[in-house]
């Protein structure tokens, strides 16, 4: 379940294992993929869909994002590459970065990211609160609430968290 974007002739979408895809989009032919990196001496890591990518350009800049498991991957919309000065390694670990409640453990994508104008825009669910989302198990309000976050397209610095859940003050 995802939404693919097309720019420049090239169709962007993510595989059904969470790995994104430049796709000629004339011919259908695979221009490049997102190899995700091993962990520990483990294979690469695999994902579910991810719902969605976000396309950012700045002069001959250009780059697609993602979420994959917990992170935000920032890569170049030519080559497919990781930015290794974007956060470390090209990624940045939702469940760790703009949260400043405690208690949170983990992250689930609940849409793609989007991109306005320098700022990639994520929301998501953080975990404990993944393990409630059913229809047996229902939310508290202890849960960590789905806080929207801002991250600068260029540098992958956390610029803003936006609370879902008003707080005092």
């Amino acid at each position: 379940q995802n939404t693919p974007i097309m720019v420049d002739g090239l169709l962007y979408m993510s595989s059904g294992v969470g790995a994104v895809v430049a796709l000629d989009a004339t011919t259908g032919k695979v221009v490049w993929f997102d190899t995700p990196p091993s962990v520990d001496g483990k294979g690469p890591q695999r994902g579910g869909s991810v719902r969605g990518v976000a396309y950012w350009a700045n002069g001959n800049d250009s780059r697609i994002f993602t979420t994959m498991g917990s992170n935000l991957i920032a890569l170049n919309a030519k080559t497919g590459k990781r930015y290794p000065e974007w956060g470390t390694n090209g990624a940045i670990d939702l469940a760790k970065v703009g949260y400043d409640r405690g208690g949170v453990t983990g992250y689930r994508n609940s849409s793609g990211p989007i991109v306005v104008r320098d700022v990639v825009i994520v929301g998501g669910v953080p975990a404990p609160a993944t393990d409630y989302l059913n229809e047996r198990v229902k939310a508290t309000k202890e849960a960590p609430p789905d806080d929207v976050r801002g991250f600068d397209a260029k540098t992958g610095k956390h610029l803003w968290t936006f609370h879902g859940v008003p707080r005092a003050g």
